[in-house]
This record gives structure tokens, sequence and C-alpha cells, in this order.
């Protein structure tokens, strides 16, 4: 019997696993999105990206069409966390929240436009700054606010 599942797991993985020549396994989840900068993938499977110059979260469900999920003043950053936060960071130095339910809260002020977002495995979110900076935010420090 266990000579059988090796078999199986193995056969399972030849498809999934290696390098893929153009048109072999791929396919396009999404188009129509232009101006589109930045991608970051949830726990289910939903896309995100941001369009800077509209201002606008994009999201593109496992099998669906891309809506708006949100709208971002100079959208700059993005990051997922476990619980399905997006994390945005703006050119203004904000970092909001946009929970899975669509409510956006600014959790945090750099004073600098936010250049990248990050999530560590202990759930803490990274931030690296126009100043030259990267900083640590733990997320039982965020403040929740408009």
């Amino acid at each position: 019997m266990y000579f059988l599942s090796v078999i199986i797991t193995a056969a399972l993985l030849a498809g999934t696993g290696g390098t893929s020549r153009a048109g072999e396994g791929s396919r396009v989840v999404g188009t129509g999105l232009p101006g589109t900068a930045g991608l970051v993938l949830d726990c289910r499977g939903y896309a995100y990206t941001m369009d800077r110059e509209a201002g606008t979260i994009l999201c593109v469900p496992p099998d669906g069409d891309p809506m708006v999920y949100a709208r971002v003043d100079a959208p700059t950053a993005l990051a997922v966390d476990r619980l399905r936060t997006l994390f945005v960071g703006t050119a203004s130095g904000d970092i909001l929240a946009v929970t899975p339910d669509g409510s956006v809260s600014r959790v945090f002020r750099c004073g600098s436009p936010v250049s990248g977002l990050s999530i560590d495995r202990d759930g803490n979110l990274l931030a690296a700054t126009g100043k030259g900076a990267i900083l640590r935010l733990a997320r039982e420090d965020f403040r929740f606010s408009d």
C-alpha cells in the first residue's frame, strides 16, 4: 500500500512542478487591467493588484472577473495577511487596512512614501519607506481609524 501511495503522489507532483514552457499549464486569470502594479495573493486564491493612477485596488477572484475592491489615493504597495486583511501603502506615507468586509482604516503613518510592504512569519507588517527605513509594525499596535 505504501508503494502505491508513493507512485500516486509522484504522478500528481510530476504535473505541478518544474519549469513550464509558454502555453503549458498557464492561463490568463484577469484581463482589462490597464496600469496595474503590484500583485499579492491571499490564502483563498484571490489576487489583488492596484491601479496607481486611478487610485483603485482590484481583486481578481480565483474563477471570476476583476472587481474594484477599494479606492485609495496614490497606492504604492500591497501585502495580505493570514486573516485576508489587505494592507495598502500610499505615496503620502499612510498604511491602510482593507478587511474582507470592505472597510478601510488607516493603521499607521510612516511620514514618507511607502515603497514596499510584507508580512513576516509572526504576522507583523514590514514597511519600506522612501527615507530608506524598514519598519516592523506589530498587529496589536495598529490604530484603526478613518
